[in-house]
């Protein structure tokens, strides 16, 4: 459920152990830094990218980017120390980190409801923190810029997968159709990007492929059956959301979590404009402007002058409700057969048939010609209802009457129709398959 991670430790500077671990070099990681333009020399033994101020040789040090091997996968974490600033940003995937793939998912096997999935979340960033940092850590100072939810949906075969890809590609028009959103789709993919967050969907075997079964040909800790990942792979295909922090932000005020830390309402604002303009100018950039999302939450004062909140439950379930409603979106609707649409239009007249008899007219607008309804769903699932507006085998009227009864039926122009029913949106097929890795 989630993948990536970005999270990051604040004040490293308060941690000296940790600034002395995180500072030092490994074969592995990159140093940058700048040179004396002059003479090309580096003053002192710079371990860290850094500015020499030419005028004082002083340096300052700016950043250093590296990674922490993890011993029982391929996998590395990636960190960026910016020592200006005085922090340590963390990313990388959650399933790589645990599997080496992320073929198998962040979940717990009983239990796949939001409240289980948070609580796992926030577990691992604190067990992280107590395995990878010398001293213990504030929870105050970890802070979560950004996280990913995907979902790996099996299907009977790679040709199904890649089949249902297709159909899907068509619904970016009624999705991502905003001009400040770009789209783009390839071979075995799509995705788009808008400016609070990032969906796509790709077929998992050709990634797979190309990525990680390369790296776990050369370091395979824990055993995985390649071929069976890779068929596994070649029947997935993998939705992924990236929320980035303008999104939690966006989520935060659409909702008005900021009640859950001051009263939000005119009463309490109209006094604070008599008594207190200082303080009331500190609740209304806490209101209006971007906040800062940490494990732990801090007084109200320092809530207010930082604009620190916690990345609480209410938070991450909004998150998770926008998830699955964009997966949801891009499900196709199964293709009607003449029994289907003769049943809908059956119930629909039944329901007319109720309404009273003094009510001719009401009753003639809420009837369904059962041999139109019937021919014009058929021709659906061969052409748009659009391409059958402008084909002139129906007058225009008469077209936007039928169009309008068809949408009541089900049936609309922007829908997507697949001949095989989706496959569930649920974990059993993955807990049947690797469901052992979440029993040890």
């Amino acid at each position: 459920m989630i993948d990536t991670i970005n999270f990051r430790l604040k004040n490293v500077s308060s941690y000296p152990t940790i600034k002395n671990q995180y500072e030092r070099t490994t074969q592995t990681g990159r140093t940058d830094m700048y040179i004396n333009e002059d003479t090309g020399e580096i003053t002192g033994s710079n371990k860290i990218r850094a500015i020499l101020h030419h005028d004082s040789d002083n340096i300052m040090p700016l950043s250093k980017r590296d990674s922490l091997f993890i011993a029982s996968s391929h996998y590395s974490v990636s960190y960026h120390y910016v020592i200006a600033k005085d922090l340590i940003d963390f990313n990388f995937a959650i399933p790589k980190y645990l599997y080496g793939t992320n073929i198998l998912q962040f979940i717990q096997y009983y239990d796949q409801t939001p409240q289980t999935i948070y609580k796992q979340l926030i577990s691992f960033v604190k067990t992280f923190c107590k395995k990878h940092f010398s001293d213990p850590v504030k929870m105050t100072d970890i802070e979560i810029t950004r996280l990913d939810f995907c979902y790996n949906q099996f299907f009977p075969s790679q040709y199904d997968a890649l089949n249902y890809l297709e159909e899907q590609k068509e619904l970016l028009t009624k999705y991502a159709r905003s001009s400040t959103n770009k789209y783009k789709s390839w071979d075995t993919s799509f995705m788009y990007v808008t400016g609070r967050y990032s969906f796509k969907v790709y077929h998992k075997g050709t990634e797979f492929k190309r990525n990680d079964r390369k790296e776990l040909q050369k370091k395979n800790p824990t055993g995985e059956n390649l071929d069976h990942l890779q068929s596994m792979a070649d029947r997935i295909l993998r939705y992924e959301v990236t929320f980035r922090k303008s999104q939690f932000d966006y989520l935060f005020r659409q909702h008005d979590l900021h009640k859950d830390y001051i009263p939000h309402n005119d009463a309490y604002f109209k006094v604070l404009a008599k008594t207190d303009k200082a303080y009331l100018q500190k609740n209304m950039d806490f209101i209006n402007r971007g906040k800062t999302y940490v494990l732990k939450d801090n007084n109200l004062d320092h809530v207010l002058n930082t604009r620190e909140v916690v990345f609480t439950y209410k938070l991450f379930h909004l998150l998770y409700e926008f998830f699955w409603q964009k997966v949801k979106d891009y499900q196709l609707k199964v293709k009607y057969s003449v029994t289907d649409v003769i049943k809908k239009v059956d119930a629909l007249n039944d329901l007319r048939d109720k309404i009273t008899l003094d009510r001719k007219e009401l009753r003639r607008k809420n009837s369904f010609n059962k041999p139109m309804i019937v021919t014009l769903t058929l021709l659906s699932q061969y052409y748009s209802l659009d391409e059958l507006g402008k084909s002139g085998l129906l007058p225009r009227s008469t077209f936007y009457h039928y169009k309008d009864k068809l949408k009541q039926v089900g049936v609309d122009s922007e829908s997507r129709l697949s001949d095989m029913p989706p496959p569930a949106l649920d974990y059993q097929q993955y807990k049947f398959y690797f469901g052992r890795h979440h029993l040890k």
